[in-house]
């Protein structure tokens, strides 16, 4: 029997751990089942579009973050033209 671990993760992470969980144990038994010489190209082969994918969705899912978080924030503000200067200090006090 193996060993198990458990871990808490957040849970809008979950299905990626489990697609990442699923490649993992698809290319183990790939390896597994392969033939001799042909171990690392059956491998490769399997692996580098499932990395493509995984990879896109880490993306797709950092920028769905980042304009929900932009969303929250709301609307930037359009900058104001300023008056025209005025003078704000008072008189100077006169000698005597």
């Amino acid at each position: 029997m193996s060993k198990t671990v458990t871990i808490e993760i957040p849970a809008e992470s979950e299905a990626l751990v489990r697609q990442l969980l699923a490649v993992h144990e698809e290319l183990q038994a790939l390896a597994l089942s392969a033939a001799n010489g042909t171990v690392l190209d059956a491998c490769e082969t399997a692996v580098i579009p499932k990395g493509r994918e995984l990879t896109k969705n880490l993306l797709a899912d950092a920028v769905t973050r980042r304009i929900q978080a932009a969303e929250k924030k709301g609307r930037r503000s359009e900058s104001a033209t300023a008056g025209e200067p005025k003078k704000t200090a008072g008189k100077s006090p006169g000698s005597s």
